[in-house]
């Protein structure tokens, strides 16, 4: 196995691995060691089945049983799809582009997935990428001052926060029953795989910073979002189909771009986390 780097702060491409086969007890330990220092793996030409899929992604933990009912691949429950032919079936009947800001995956949950992890299945010619910025490295980026005035922070994450700058689908009852209400996020933590702080908001989800005039949280927040939209913190991944994309929810941000034509159609799991700690 072989691990080539990506960009300065996140992302490492991983050579010599197929998803497809059974992997040694001391590679997975890589694997995810080299998943936990990079933030996001890309493994290329993995032309595999769902079920495969879904046997690779064990390597990080547990997969989550999807709730999206209109989502879900059929014989795999951890399995939803991404597809250019996402409609909006409560409403309009439009095609929806999904996560076209930043996000990390359902913060709105009090126990977040700690990994999501992608199969391309169809991409198009052009366009489509997927961004990533690394939260950790924006937060080591700051001053003391600055990294002091973020801790011991706290922050509340809807479903779909007042200040989110897409509106979110309507979600399955199921899913509404299983992550009720707002919850309450510190505004920097610590990855227990590695020890390294990052910065946990979400354009999408992160309502307000607790304790604070809501005018001086808004402004809080813009100036962070405007940190880690910095393009020395990011990797764009530009897919090609079988390639494979693991990322930690905990140390990194993603949004999708919309600005492509024809199909796309991508396989996604997400892995169980743990509660966000300070």
């Amino acid at each position: 196995m072989e691990i080539r780097k990506l960009s300065e702060f996140v992302g490492a491409e991983l050579v010599g691995i197929d998803a497809g086969e059974v992997i040694s007890q001391n590679i997975r330990k890589e694997i995810y060691k080299a998943w936990a220092d990079h933030s996001v793996l890309l493994l290329r030409n993995q032309n595999i089945s769902p079920q495969e899929f879904v046997f690779f992604g064990r390597q990080f933990g547990v997969p989550i049983i999807q709730t999206l009912s209109d989502m879900n691949i059929q014989g795999c429950p951890e399995l939803a799809y991404i597809s250019s032919e996402d409609r909006d079936v409560h409403g309009s009947g439009k095609r929806i582009i999904r996560g076209t800001s930043w996000h990390t995956d359902h913060s709105y949950a009090q126990v977040p997935p700690k990994a999501t992890i992608l199969l391309a299945v169809d991409i198009p010619d052009k366009g489509g990428d997927t961004e990533f910025t690394s939260s950790t490295a924006a937060f080591e980026a700051l001053s003391e001052e600055e990294r002091t005035n973020l801790e011991n922070k706290f922050s509340t994450h809807a479903y779909q926060s007042s200040r989110s700058p897409r509106p979110m689908a309507i979600r399955a009852a199921e899913d509404e029953k299983r992550y009720p209400g707002d919850v309450t996020h510190p505004l920097v933590r610590t990855n227990p795989d590695t020890g390294r702080r990052s910065i946990y908001v979400n354009t999408v989800r992160t309502e307000c910073i607790l304790d604070m005039d809501r005018e001086k949280s808004d402004a809080l927040l813009d100036r962070i979002y405007a940190h880690l939209d910095q393009e020395k913190f990011q990797y764009r991944h530009k897919w090609q189909s079988g390639d494979i994309i693991i990322w930690d929810n905990r140390s990194v941000l993603h949004k999708a771009n919309g600005d492509y034509k024809g199909k796309r159609f991508l396989y996604r799991m997400m892995i169980e986390g743990e509660k966000p700690i300070l």
